[in-house]
């Protein structure tokens, strides 16, 4: 039996604001201070039930992140990892800012 992904960066239940609570629904990933992306699960429409995962690249890095950064499984679980690995590709195919100017 194949052991689950283990998530590597932290996350937390996503807060709006004051007037939107945290649910267990919605999920901010985070690298240090670093937003890495982001997971919900819809609750409607055709993809009710799919988890929403979107990528976010490193703002220390430049040049064109990769694609996609953005699609739809069906755990939170696999939602966490395609978002780390997004994050990851991008560090592993991005300048650091600092080797670029």
């Amino acid at each position: 039996m194949m052991t689950p992904y283990q998530p590597k960066y932290k996350w937390r239940p996503t807060k709006i604001d004051d007037k939107d609570p945290p649910t267990d629904l919605d999920f901010t990933g985070l690298d240090g201070t670093a937003y890495l992306g982001r997971i919900r699960k819809e609750t409607n429409g055709t993809t009710k039930g799919k988890w929403h995962w979107a990528g976010s690249w490193p703002r220390t890095c430049m040049g064109k992140p990769p694609t996609p950064n953005a699609g739809y499984v069906d755990t939170a679980r696999q939602a966490t990892q395609k978002v780390e690995e997004y994050w990851e590709l991008c560090h592993e195919v991005m300048t650091p800012r600092s080797e670029g100017r």
